[in-house]
């Protein structure tokens, strides 16, 4: 019997302002697939807040990884949210008790049903530029990676640069989908989703990438620090009802 795939978030929707990725470090698979369904469960709880446009959790193939991906309309929305709790601010003081609202109220449900898991912060960022190829292949793996820059104008530089020269190849990328990079709130760190048929096109690109002038400036940037990265499965995701996050 098959199932349906797990749903993917539209990372270029034009009135997604803000997103916040979440990342949980598991010790096995089963604790990792526990968590992931505690995420969405946890959001599930309660009055949708108003101005989150959807969330979606990843696992990764890894097995000792779950990312929770949020897309909010702006900063409004995420603060009220943030603080309607009595938190001072992302994921800020302990955890509250499981019937506060808020970000307290959600991330105590979340360690309640998850053994208290923890992660080491929240990424906010904003969108930045995507590079999508048309095709009408389902990705079956994303890739979520972090990148850490010495100045902001090199984080925005080397995320054009990729893009470039992805749309230059004389072919696409085999297997590749697209790719979104988003920029964190202070301008130096960068968030990047890219969405691939499977697991060994994304390999295959890594082994043999492409040689064409436009790659080989992005290899030349220095100033930056390659954080985690995971190749992933989609798992689950929740949308606002009636498909508004009004």
């Amino acid at each position: 019997m098959s199932t349906a795939p797990a749903p993917l978030p539209v990372v270029d929707r034009d009135d997604s302002g803000v997103t916040v990725l979440n990342r949980w470090v598991t010790a096995t698979p089963e604790e990792q697939r526990a968590l992931a369904d505690a995420v969405l469960a946890a959001w599930s709880q309660g009055e949708w807040p108003a101005g989150l446009l959807a969330v979606h959790t990843f696992v990764s193939t890894s097995g000792d990884t779950v990312f929770g991906w949020e897309q909010w309309t702006g900063d409004e929305a995420l603060r009220a949210f943030e603080t309607a709790g009595g938190a001072g601010g992302v994921h800020a003081g302990g955890l509250g008790d499981a019937e506060r609202a808020g970000r307290a109220g959600l991330d105590a449900r979340i360690a309640a049903a998850a053994g208290g898991a923890q992660g080491p912060g929240p990424l906010l960022c904003r969108p930045h530029r995507s590079s999508v190829t048309g095709t009408r292949d389902v990705p079956t793996c994303i890739v979520i990676t972090t990148f850490a820059f010495e100045e902001a104008a090199i984080a925005r530089a080397w995320s054009d640069a990729v893009c470039h020269a992805d749309a230059t190849q004389p072919e696409p990328t085999p297997g590749g989908i697209s790719r979104h990079f988003l920029i964190g709130l202070d301008g130096t760190q960068v968030l990047n989703y890219s969405e691939w048929l499977d697991e060994e096109s994304h390999r295959t690109f890594l082994e043999n990438p492409a040689q064409t002038p436009e790659w080989r400036k992005v290899e030349e940037f220095t100033g930056l620090t390659h954080g985690p990265g995971r190749r992933c499965r989609p798992h689950g995701g929740l949308t606002a009802p009636g498909g508004t996050a009004a």
